[in-house]
């Protein structure tokens, strides 16, 4: 495959007669291997390669030089094509092995048919066909990777907007990217294309559709010379993204043929433009560092004299370590009041952060020159070559330490206050910063001003000052909480008689309000309950006020469940000892007292009193037991008389109205059963009631 012009017999004789004389003017070499293509044309500052890969015929590489002879935009550069790389200034010889031998790249295709929609074209690719892809993995040193490159086609002028599309890409994958095109296993997040025409959105891929006379045409130029082969090439245009430095990442740089293996198409990579160099702007950093004028973009630096170490570092935006030294120079700007020579001691003039550091530091000190000149001024200059960053440093007398802060805070124990330290400062004078480290009872509190406290109890507050000349300070003070100690107060333990209420009530003193009141057998709140209870219990209550403090309070409720009985002794003649059997016994003598009504009309007293009956009746003797407490117990006992009973020998149940039952009577009878039976044995009446009589009858019959 070969570049030529198509746009007139007459234009291509003219190439081909001038063959010799371009070959004299640029010179493509084919003679190195891809690592040297890589690392020995391409690669510019802070980029190093490796896994360098090549997919195509060497005829399709090259190194081009002479460019500026011919007017081409790019004096020389790394030139991959679709054909031989030497014809695109027309040496004239082809690539055998370019031809269909290579097989077709899915993103290539993708993209070359990306191009149509974004257009308003409705054309398509077929294939993509003659590749050509030289891709490796890199490691930047700053925090941008950039490389210029030229896209030209001998399709130019006559294919535009067919499905001659020759179609380019470079495919970058690595840290921070996601993308949709393929990438090494090592690259997970896929690959995106870095060619598109410059502020386009969407990205417009670069194809001789998307840049060409009527289209993009500020990026496009007409070839008029005779001695390149291209119809039409682009403008420099810069492949440019963001990267992270120190991290790998992978570029796959890869130009084919769109839908034919016949019209070539090339993309010449400018020599030394691909890296990720050392920005243009560097950080100089200083430390105590201020900002008198925010709005000036320079680094200033606030020193006072007698203030101990400074230091000044110079360094890399990247945080790994430099390919490369980096050297520079301190020089004092025109209208600084202080000099590097009287004002600064131990800064030098110049230094250089070696290979393989980040960056260094410079130290040096304001000597007391104990005079009252107020503020002196010394602009510095950091250069590098042409990199160039400002450091301005603001001297200042040195003026006291001074601070206060409050030596008492009353603060609640449900709240909390914000304790400052008040530097005490004279608004003519500037002074370097002042650093507070905070304890409280001991412990590290904070690193502020002012801090922020609330406490159950008192606390010792301390403070400790330095400022940046290393002068030291120490303040104290109290902050106190006001607290009335949580106080509970319930009932003296009760004894209460079984049946009986009384009110559990609790008090509380002290403390922060409002309580909250847990019961052990109160599901409510409640200060004052009425209870009753079966059997002794212990009530408890817990109260937790609005700090936190517990307080814990009992009473006991001990139930006195008394019991009563009588035992009696029949001394005879009707008289009867009789003696009280109490549970719980008497704790001590004459505890109880003992009631007595021995029905008959008298009363006793004591607990075993004697008692003579008449012996006529039954009597139901009470005894009413009280105990010290009130409590109170009842017992019963019958007393019954000598046992009369009487038996008739006879009966006339004839129903006249004389005699007609047969009637058991008695006295003092408890238990009574009778039965009566014929002259053969048989039952013929029974009762177990004294007053039921029998009438004559059989079994209630006749």
């Amino acid at each position: 495959m070969t570049f030529f012009h198509i746009r007139s017999g007459l234009l291509l004789s003219a190439t081909l007669l001038s063959g010799a004389a371009v070959l004299a003017q640029v010179d493509v070499d084919q003679s190195l291997t891809p690592a040297q293509y890589v690392n020995d044309v391409l690669l510019g500052e802070g980029v190093s390669a490796t896994n360098i890969q090549f997919t195509g015929s060497l005829d399709q590489i090259g190194y081009m030089t002479g460019g500026e002879s011919v007017n081409f935009p790019i004096e020389g550069g790394l030139v991959l094509s679709s054909g031989n790389a030497a014809d695109a200034f027309c040496a004239g010889l082809g690539c055998g092995g370019c031809q269909g031998g290579t097989p077709t790249d899915p993103d290539l295709l993708d993209i070359a048919n990306s191009v149509p929609p974004l257009i308003g074209q409705a054309f398509s690719v077929s294939s993509v066909n003659d590749l050509c892809v030289l891709e490796f993995d890199f490691d930047p040193a700053g925090d941008y990777v950039s490389f210029n490159y030229v896209f030209g086609s001998s399709e130019y002028e006559a294919w535009e907007n067919s499905q001659y599309n020759d179609i380019f890409a470079f495919f970058l994958s690595g840290a921070g990217i996601t993308g949709t095109y393929d990438a090494p296993p090592a690259f997970p997040g896929q690959a995106i294309n870095i060619a598109s025409v410059p502020n386009s959105d969407p990205e417009l891929p670069i194809t001789i559709s998307s840049v060409n006379g009527a289209l993009n045409a500020e990026y496009y130029i007409l070839n008029e010379s005779p001695d390149i082969c291209m119809n039409g090439y682009t403008t420099v245009l810069t492949a440019v993204y963001p990267v992270i430095c120190g991290e790998t990442y992978h570029i796959k740089l890869a130009i084919g043929d769109g839908s034919d293996t016949i019209l070539d198409s090339v993309v010449i990579l400018e020599e030394g433009s691909f890296g990720s160099p050392i920005p243009t702007t560097y950080e100089s950093q200083a430390s105590p560092d201020c900002d008198p004028d925010p709005d000036d973009e320079n680094i200033i630096y606030c020193a006072w004299e007698d203030c101990g170490p400074a230091t000044i570092t110079i360094s890399r935006p990247c945080a790994v370590s430099s390919l490369f030294p980096f050297p520079f120079d301190l020089i004092a700007a025109e209208g600084s009041e202080a000099t590097l020579d009287e004002d600064i001691l131990g800064l030098p003039s110049s230094a250089a952060i070696p290979v393989g550091e980040y960056g260094m530091s410079l130290t040096f000190e304001v000597p007391q020159d104990f005079i009252d000149e107020g503020t002196e001024v010394l602009n510095l200059k950091v250069v590098s070559g042409t990199i160039e960053s400002q450091i301005q440093i603001v001297i200042y007398d040195t003026p006291p330490l001074e601070a206060t802060m409050p030596e008492l805070v009353t603060v609640p124990c449900d709240e909390t206050a914000e304790v400052c330290v008040e530097l005490i400062q004279d608004p003519d004078y500037e002074y370097p910063p002042v650093t507070y480290n905070w304890s409280i009872n001991g412990l590290d509190y904070g690193e502020d001003p002012c801090v922020t406290y609330g406490a159950l109890t008192s606390s010792l507050m301390e403070v400790y000052l330095e400022d940046g000349c290393g002068r030291e300070m120490y303040l104290q003070g109290l902050f106190d909480v006001p607290y009335e100690p949580l106080a509970l107060t319930m009932p003296n333990d009760t004894l209460l008689c079984n049946g009986a209420e009384t009110f559990i009530t609790l008090g509380i003193e002290g403390g922060q309000p409002p309580y909250q009141i847990a019961w052990s057998d109160f599901v409510d709140d409640e200060l004052s309950h009425l209870v009753g209870p079966e059997e002794s219990i212990t009530y408890e209550v817990q109260v937790t006020d609005n700090c936190d403090y517990e307080a814990y309070e009992q009473t006991a409720v001990d139930v006195q469940v008394v019991t009563a009985g009588i035992l009696r002794e029949d001394l005879g003649d009707d008289t009867y000892l009789f003696k009280a059997v109490v549970d719980p016994e008497e704790p001590y003598e004459y505890a109880y007292g003992y009631e007595w009504n021995f029905g008959d009309g008298t009363y006793g007293y004591g607990a075993d009193p004697t008692h003579k009956f008449d012996g006529l009746s039954t009597y139901q003797t009470t005894l009413q037991v009280t105990t010290n407490i009130g409590c109170s117990a009842t017992a019963y006992v019958d007393i019954y008389g000598e046992l009369l009973f009487y038996i008739p020998t006879a009966f006339t149940p004839d129903n006249d109205g004389l005699n007609d039952a047969f009637v058991v009577n008695g006295r003092q009878v408890r238990v009574f059963e009778m039965w009566i039976y014929n002259r053969w044995g048989h039952e013929v009446f029974y009762t177990n009631d004294i007053n039921t009589p029998w009438l004559g009858d059989v079994n209630g019959g006749t």
